[in-house]
């Protein structure tokens, strides 16, 4: 049996000074993706930029994955740079209070997702 039902697993790959973020985030990979808050909070010297345009979230799970692992990040840096963030994803940051006001996460190049129906 696939031990991650949802897709390729996440990859995450420096790109100069971004952050690629890539694959299916679901329930079953979550973990991975809160593996990678040590990595990057140790780099987190200032603002950390990440690119997001190839991550697709699959459910509620990945979702809440998501957001807590860019709260962890938020508090570990000056400024957090998201591109190509997933529609749902930014719609939820906003909802959760980490977008709006004076907060140092800055969105650039919002994808328009189709809705995911969770």
């Amino acid at each position: 049996m696939d031990k991650n039902p949802c897709g390729p697993q996440l990859i995450a790959r420096a790109a100069g000074d971004t952050i690629i973020i890539e694959g299916e985030l679901c329930e079953a990979t979550a973990s991975e993706l809160d593996a990678l808050v040590g990595t990057f909070a140790s780099q987190a010297r200032g603002a950390i930029s990440l690119d997001l345009s190839r991550l697709d979230i699959d459910d509620g799970a990945g979702l809440v994955a998501a957001i807590n692992f860019l709260r962890r990040l938020h508090s570990r840096s000056s400024k957090l740079v998201l591109t190509g963030a997933p529609q749902m994803l930014c719609h939820n940051l906003y909802r959760v209070g980490l977008l709006g006001g004076g907060d140092p996460i800055e969105l650039i190049d919002m994808r328009q997702d189709e809705p995911a129906g969770f």
